[in-house]
């Protein structure tokens, strides 16, 4: 597993309305996991060729007017 999940409890069924959704771990961590970075929502520096991470609605902002 790419992801270290170390808060507990986990999540094992969520209710939205009237329908309840029964989840297993391993399969939603499996699919967190081909998120990447968004999972641990690592922001970037800076908008540049290679650089990592995801960019804030801010960082789009300023490099759009410059």
């Amino acid at each position: 597993m790419a992801q270290t999940y170390t808060h507990t409890p986990v999540l094992s069924k969520v209710k939205m309305g009237n329908t309840t959704y029964y989840l297993k771990d391993a399969d939603v961590r499996a699919i967190l996991d081909t998120f990447g970075n968004s999972v641990t929502y690592s922001v970037a520096n800076s908008i540049a060729d290679g650089s990592e991470g995801l960019v804030t609605s801010d960082q789009v902002y300023d490099f759009v007017n410059r």
